[in-house]
C-alpha cells in the first residue's frame, strides 16, 4: 500500500470516531465543550486499533529483530 492510501485511512478512521464519540457525548450529556473534548480524545480510537491490527497482521520475517 502507498503511503498516502495508509494516511487517508488513518484521517478517515481519527474523524469517524471523533464525530462519533462527540455526538454521543453531547447527547448524553448536553454540553457542547464536554463532546468537543470527547472529540479530541476520541480521535486516536480507531486509528490506535488499526495500527494494533496492522503490527499483529505483520509476518515476523519483515519485523526488526
Amino acid at each position: 500500500m502507498s503511503f498516502f492510501v495508509i494516511l487517508l485511512i488513518f484521517n478517515a478512521l481519527a474523524t469517524t470516531s471523533a464525530i462519533v464519540c462527540a455526538s454521543r457525548s453531547y447527547r448524553r450529556y448536553g454540553s457542547a465543550g464536554r463532546a468537543v473534548f470527547a472529540g479530541l480524545g476520541g480521535l486516536m480510537i480507531l486509528p490506535l486499533l488499526f495500527v494494533l491490527a496492522t503490527a499483529v497482521a505483520t509476518p515476523r520475517a519483515a519485523r526488526l529483530p
